[in-house]
């Protein structure tokens, strides 16, 4: 395997239609709502996804220093961790972390000056809940703290942030609207951690799986997802959505059999079959907005 291709799926790049899909909806919000500068998009996803990508890393490096993950993991067995095999050295992981959070933070330093300080509040508070989820000396994982951080990451943080970029205001509509998709995404954290339970309590890891136990972490599980199903519903009666949101309702067979499959046997796949059904999820939510902003447009 070449040296780029490492580079490349060390940084987990699967996991980045989460991040593709909170921003987005923070543009959809901005379009129906003004004119947005769309031109700076491109440079928000840039930026965002250079983020995540640090953040993934630095996660599989402080998990590997704490001593969680090992070659005898549930991680090393569900995905290639290339610090654990060896196919990349500490200090080129390191070396990659660095080049992108330069990446990440040129980005949001470029939009702090042409949009204001408040961008920098953003990207701060995102950094600090990204790097210290696994990072010393914060360590939020290990603090049943982690569906928090990330829900307000994907949630409130990327899907506001990028509506402030867009359109130099501040609104609580974007901050509702990412609701839904900001639990979605905290739960598929959930699901990684709902399948290690196990392993988590004997590395020591206090997530909030494992504090709740197997059978109460399958109901959060199962009742987390329900609630994100409802909150869409109620966001559109009080028309923070429109009716084509509800789109996002054809996923609910396939959620209703995850529920179904894990209550049989918590799957290897347990996070990406939760990450799948939240893409799925956000996409069609979007989709729903784009026919209401086009019917619009003919109206």
């Amino acid at each position: 395997m070449s040296i780029l291709k490492v580079l490349l799926l060390a940084t987990r790049p699967w996991s980045f239609l989460m991040t593709i899909v909170s921003p987005s909806l923070g543009l959809i919000l901005a379009i129906h709502n003004g004119s947005p500068d769309l031109i700076l998009f491109p440079l928000v996803l840039i930026g965002l996804i250079s983020a995540h990508a640090a953040a993934n890393m630095v996660n599989d490096l402080y998990d590997v220093k704490h001593e969680v993950d090992n070659p005898s993991s549930p991680t090393a067995k569900y995905r290639r961790h290339y610090l654990l095999t060896g196919e990349l050295s500490t200090s080129k992981f390191i070396l990659e972390i660095v080049f992108f959070y330069a990446l990440a933070i040129s980005t949001a330093i470029y939009l702090t000056i042409i949009k204001g300080w408040i961008v920098l509040f953003f990207t701060l508070a995102g950094a600090f809940l990204t790097y210290a989820y696994t990072a010393d000396p914060v360590k939020l994982k290990h603090l049943a703290l982690g569906e928090i951080a990330v829900f307000l990451a994907w949630g409130p943080l990327m899907t506001t942030g990028t509506y402030y970029v867009l359109t130099g205001r501040l609104s609580f509509t974007p901050v509702y609207a990412s609701i839904p998709v900001g639990l979605f995404v905290a739960l598929v954290l959930f699901a990684n951690n709902l399948r290690d339970i196990e392993y988590d309590k004997s590395a020591g890891v206090k997530t909030l799986a494992n504090i709740l136990g197997r059978e109460k972490a399958l109901a959060f599980y199962k009742y987390t997802l329900i609630s994100i199903y409802v909150s869409l519903g109620i966001l559109v009666a009080l028309r923070v959505f429109s009716i084509y949101a509800l789109l996002a309702y054809l996923t609910i067979p396939k959620a209703v059999r995850l529920v179904k499959t894990f209550y049989e046997k918590i799957p290897d796949a347990s996070d990406p079959m939760t990450a799948q059904l939240s893409f799925n999820f956000g996409l069609l939510i979007i989709i729903g907005e784009i026919i209401n902003w086009l019917i619009q447009l003919i109206i």
